[in-house]
């Protein structure tokens, strides 16, 4: 039995790479009580709060569960090294790589919990989100999830090569020189990307369903929009994708946002039409405009004589309507037209049309010329 005893004790102040064995089982026992600990945390209490989160409406505090578990679950690994780390006696050297070991997993839990965040996180800003992009709100938020996942993940492996000392960023210059063609190739796409991101976020310029013009796709109403493309459903009912690279670049008139429907027209009457009907015709027509609650009489409102035509004199027409609606708006113009032509008609007067009077001098004596003697 001293034998073994003895045997024990050597054993047990044996060194490995400058720890002791003893040393090394201490901390073995420390790394499973705290693996102990993570299984009755994750038993208890990480099941404890599932429960209370399914009873809830909302389904928010599930996932920010669902995100914090495994990280929480990984922190009693650190405990456990933070405790062998302060307590245990290692040598310089085994020391200085458990600090450093320990250093890396603080770093990694932290950038990696900022990485299981993002997505319940990304839920409180959905209703922002929907009121700034609208169509494309879904798009723009996978767009910035998957920018702020590489962006913590691109840190955590940072600050993790720091820990040891290792300075990253040399290969990282090394990756954005390689990586140059690949941005040249992908330029265009970059563009409308963020095209889309003026045209729909910063300008606001349009939404689905308004009708739109441009240059480049005449006129159309916005049917589908991504933060690359635009789809145009033209009055034709064919569909026109744009890239949106194309269309930011270019002047946009957004026809549903106008807050009238302009009636424009010239009434062209005859010249033998007297001063007095004129009188008769612009006061009738000025009144039957004023009468009509379908006119915004709160905008420009204008009936007048404008210009002494070849054929015509003409009374030029210009006021709004109160609706946009382009059906409703042809409708009320039609019957105006119709009321028009009544009230001229009244008065007395005729609607002129392109006419050309010819006078040939002499006409009589030339006809005597060329009658017959006989």
């Amino acid at each position: 039995m001293p034998d073994l005893l003895t045997r024990f004790i050597d054993v047990w102040g044996e060194t490995f790479l400058g720890v002791s064995v003893g040393q090394l089982a201490i901390a073995v026992v420390v790394l499973l009580l705290a693996l102990l600990l993570r299984r009755f945390f994750a038993r208890v209490v990480i099941a404890r709060l599932n429960k209370w989160a399914r009873k809830t409406s909302s389904e928010i505090d599930d996932q920010i569960l669902t995100a914090l578990q495994q990280p929480l679950m990984f922190l009693f690994i650190i405990i456990g090294l933070s405790i062998i780390v302060q307590w245990i006696p290692f040598g310089a050297d085994a020391e200085d790589i458990l600090v450093k070991i320990l250093q890396s997993f603080i770093a990694f839990t932290i950038f990696w919990t900022i990485y299981r965040m993002l997505d319940p996180i990304s839920v409180f800003f959905d209703k922002f989100l929907l009121k700034l992009a609208g169509a494309v709100a879904n798009e723009v938020k996978d767009y910035l999830l998957k920018a702020l996942k590489v962006f913590a993940a691109g840190s955590g492996i940072v600050a993790v090569l720091a820990q040891w000392g290792i300075n990253p960023w040399p290969y990282f210059a090394g990756i954005g020189v390689l990586s140059l063609p690949f941005a040249f190739a992908a330029k265009d796409a970059v563009s409308n990307v963020f095209g889309g991101i003026k045209l729909l976020i910063v300008d606001q310029a349009f939404r689905i369903g308004d009708w739109i013009e441009a240059p480049s796709i005449g006129n159309g109403t916005v049917e589908e929009v991504t933060l690359s493309t635009i789809k145009i459903r033209k009055f034709s009912k064919a569909v026109q994708t744009v890239p949106n690279g194309v269309i930011a670049a270019e002047p946009i008139i957004n026809w549903s946002r106008m807050s009238n429907r302009r009636i424009k027209m010239d009434i062209g009457l005859t010249y033998d039409t007297t001063s007095e009907q004129f009188e008769i015709i612009l006061a009738n027509l000025r009144a039957f405009i004023a009468a009509d609650d379908r006119v915004d009489h709160s905008v420009t409102e204008m009936v007048h004589m404008t210009h002494f035509n070849d054929s015509s004199i003409n009374i030029n027409l210009y006021y709004f309507t109160t609706t946009t609606n382009w059906e409703e708006w042809r409708s009320i113009q039609e019957e105006h037209m119709i009321a028009f032509v009544r009230i001229v008609e009244e008065a007395g007067a005729c609607m002129a049309f392109p006419t050309r009077t010819v006078h040939l001098e002499g006409w009589p004596e030339r006809l005597k010329m060329t009658e017959d003697p006989s």
